[in-house]
């Protein structure tokens, strides 16, 4: 089995300056792209999602939604926030791509569960904006896949700093693991206990 990497919407309408920004980004990104590039020569497969929305998703406030239109398919505020970039063998997957649904997690809708059961991938780091929300969702998701998870802690970002503690005392609850991410790179297999929930029979 191998491991992969899942980097959460580092993307321009996510970080300072975007449409709908997290807190703190900017110092997130030369860290993040060294901790991808070290990744990488270990053999971790990378995988970037971003939110890849219509001009008139359901979640934005034009639409009665409560967000700011953000990451529209196709436009600036939608790609990746350099310097990261995707490289050859890198995987990515878009989400949100239906009017209807927020769109959060990485596994909602998407092909990311059967991308990582190809690659024989069952352990796997989650980080990325916004911890809270999408960052948050993806993580549970991955979980109630059947995957063992880790939240790497100094490579995430919050829309509200305050909600950090909760995430990962939530996290430790239902058993994903957090740490940072040397450590995580460092080891070859998560050495906290985690629980595998029962298969879920509703879509994500």
């Amino acid at each position: 089995m191998s491991r992969a990497l899942i980097v959460v919407d580092v993307q321009r309408d996510f970080c300072e300056g975007g449409a709908l920004a997290a807190a703190d980004t900017l110092s997130l990104l030369q860290s993040l792209c060294t901790f991808i590039a070290a990744a990488r020569q270990t053999g971790v497969k990378i995988v970037f999602t971003r939110d890849w929305h219509p001009p008139n998703h359901s979640s934005f406030q034009t639409t009665g939604g409560p967000w700011p239109v953000h990451c529209v398919a196709g436009s600036p505020g939608a790609e990746l926030m350099t310097p990261l970039a995707i490289d050859e063998g890198d995987l990515m997957v878009h989400k949100g791509e239906t009017i209807v649904g927020p769109g959060y997690s990485g596994f909602d809708n998407t092909p990311l569960a059967e991308k990582l059961s190809t690659l024989n991938a069952d352990d796997v780091a989650i980080c990325g904006v916004a911890t809270e929300y999408c960052v948050r969702a993806t993580s549970i998701d991955a979980l109630q896949a059947g995957l063992r998870v880790t939240l790497l802690t100094d490579l995430i970002r919050p829309v509200q700093a305050d909600a950090v503690t909760d995430v990962l005392q939530e996290m430790a609850a239902l058993g994903i693991a957090t740490m940072a991410s040397k450590a995580w790179l460092d080891s070859s297999e998560s050495s906290v206990d985690y629980k595998r929930p029962e298969t879920r029979q509703d879509a994500s």
